[in-house]
């Protein structure tokens, strides 16, 4: 495993992306304080390209290409974003199985599965 300078943070939601004043939507799947990863499916980006990201209504910030792979591209951020936001934007996924979260009752047993409803409902 390799290490990182930041902690990362996984994050699913679409993005706006700025190339040169024009405007993408973009996906962002990964967060850090020092970059992001994003999806860009319809939009040139190059390495070395410069972008400005609008994360949510008032989050911004300007970066830098550093990587490509297909239309996945790694960002690092020009100015590193302050932990407080990327907690606020990214979660932390659970590491469970799904039986682990599966309903229990009171007493932490499983309850059986809702019975089958006929047409109609």
């Amino acid at each position: 495993m390799d290490q990182r300078e930041y902690e990362r943070f996984v994050v699913e939601r679409k993005i706006e992306c700025f190339v040169d004043d024009r405007r993408h939507e973009v996906s962002l799947y990964d967060l850090c304080s020092g970059g992001c990863m994003i999806e860009a499916l319809r939009v040139p980006l190059k390495v070395e390209t410069m972008v400005e990201l609008k994360l949510n209504h008032f989050i911004e910030v300007n970066g830098q290409i550093v990587w490509k792979a297909g239309a996945s591209a790694g960002v690092r951020f020009g100015q590193k974003l302050h932990e407080a936001a990327v907690r606020y934007l990214g979660f932390t996924p659970r590491h469970q199985t799904f039986e682990a979260l599966a309903p229990r009752d009171r007493f932490g047993r499983m309850l059986p599965p809702l019975p089958q409803m006929g047409s109609g409902y």
